[in-house]
C-alpha cells in the first residue's frame, strides 16, 4: 500500500497545484468494517440516534437497514409496504422522518422519480413493516428529452439528496462531463409531478453518489474509475451551496476502496459506505468506513 500513497502524493503535488486539497487513503484506514452480504449493494447511510440506516439499489428489496453505527451489523429490517424497489440510490432524514430517494437513473428515461418518506420505527424487532407516510413524483426543471440514449450518457441521473431548511436538495450525477447540478424540491408543492428547480452546477471532476450536510456543512461523495473524493462546501448563503468555500479530499483509489455511495456525517464521525464491486482485476466487499471527523477537516 506505501505504493498508493506515493501515488497520491505525487498526483496531489501534479494535479493540484497550490489548490487547498485534503487526502486520506481509506484502504488502509483502521476502522473499517465488512458488510452483510444482505446489503452487498449499499447505495446509501443516514445517522440517526446513534444508528446507521442504508438500503440497497436497483434490484434490491423494498427495505431499509438499520445498523449498528460501530460495526456495521444489520440489527433490524424494516419492510417498506407497497412499494417497490425501482433504483433506491440515496437516504435523507428531518428528525424521525427518513426519505428514501427511488431516483436512479443511468439511461435518463425516467418519468417515474419518486421520493417516499416513512417514519423510523422505535420497535426493536429483527423484522418489522412500516408504511409509507408520504410519496413524491418529481421531474427535473431542464430535462426535455427522455429518449434512450444510451447507458451512462445522461445528465439527469441522480444518487444524492438532502433534507435542508424545510426542502430537499437533490445534486445529479453527471455522466456527460462529470460536474453535479443542485436542484431544490419544495414538498409543499401542490403540482404533480412537482418541479425539481435548477439552482446551480459545480465541477466536482467525479460522479456523485451521495450527500449529508452537518451543522450547515454540506458533504458530496463520489468517484471516477480511478479515485474516490469527499467534497466539503461551507461558508455558503441563500441555500446555494456552491457559492461559498469548497474543500476536496482524495480518499482512495476506486480499485481499493469500492463503489463509495453513502456518506453520513456527526459531530465526531464521518460514516463512509462502498458497495461491493468487481471491476476487471479487482474486488472490494461492501464496506463501511468510520473516520474521525478532523481527518477531513
Amino acid at each position: 500500500m506505501k505504493a498508493i500513497t506515493v501515488f497520491f502524493c505525487f498526483i496531489s503535488i501534479i494535479l493540484y497545484g497550490q489548490i487547498e486539497k485534503n487526502f486520506i487513503d481509506l484502504s488502509e484506514y483502521p476502522n473499517k468494517h465488512i458488510l452483510s452480504s444482505l446489503i452487498n449493494e449499499t447505495s446509501a447511510v443516514e445517522y440517526y440516534k446513534n444508528y446507521l440506516y442504508t438500503c440497497n439499489d436497483s434490484g434490491g428489496k423494498a427495505e431499509v437497514y438499520k445498523l449498528n453505527s460501530s460495526n456495521g451489523n444489520v440489527l433490524q429490517t424494516i419492510k417498506i409496504k407497497g412499494i417497490k424497489n425501482v433504483d433506491w440510490e440515496e437516504l435523507a432524514r428531518k428528525g424521525d422522518t427518513l426519505y428514501i430517494g427511488d431516483f436512479g437513473n443511468n439511461l435518463g428515461i425516467r418519468k417515474d422519480l419518486t421520493i417516499y418518506s416513512i417514519k423510523l420505527p422505535s420497535d426493536y424487532s429483527q423484522i418489522i413493516e412500516v408504511p409509507i407516510l408520504e410519496k413524491f413524483r418529481f421531474i427535473f426543471e431542464d430535462q426535455k428529452e427522455f429518449s434512450n440514449q444510451g447507458s451512462y450518457q445522461t445528465n439527469f441521473d441522480c444518487e444524492a439528496f438532502i433534507y435542508y431548511k424545510n426542502k430537499l436538495h437533490l445534486f445529479t450525477k453527471r455522466w456527460s462531463d462529470f460536474q453535479t447540478t443542485h436542484y431544490e424540491l419544495d414538498l409543499k408543492s401542490s403540482k404533480i409531478p412537482i418541479i425539481a428547480k435548477k439552482i446551480e452546477t459545480f465541477d466536482t471532476e467525479c460522479l456523485i453518489t451521495g450527500s449529508d450536510i452537518h451543522k450547515d456543512t454540506l458533504y458530496l461523495i463520489g468517484y471516477t474509475k480511478e479515485t474516490a473524493y469527499v467534497w466539503k462546501f461551507y461558508d455558503f448563503f441563500e441555500n446555494k451551496f456552491f457559492n461559498g468555500k469548497a474543500q476536496q479530499s482524495l480518499i482512495g483509489l476506486t480499485g481499493a476502496v469500492g463503489q463509495t455511495e453513502g456518506i453520513a456525517v456527526t459531530d465526531n464521525y464521518i460514516y463512509i459506505t462502498g458497495e461491493e464491486m468487481n471491476y476487471s482485476l479487482f474486488h472490494v466487499d461492501p464496506t463501511l468506513y468510520i473516520l474521525n471527523k478532523e481527518e477531513l477537516n
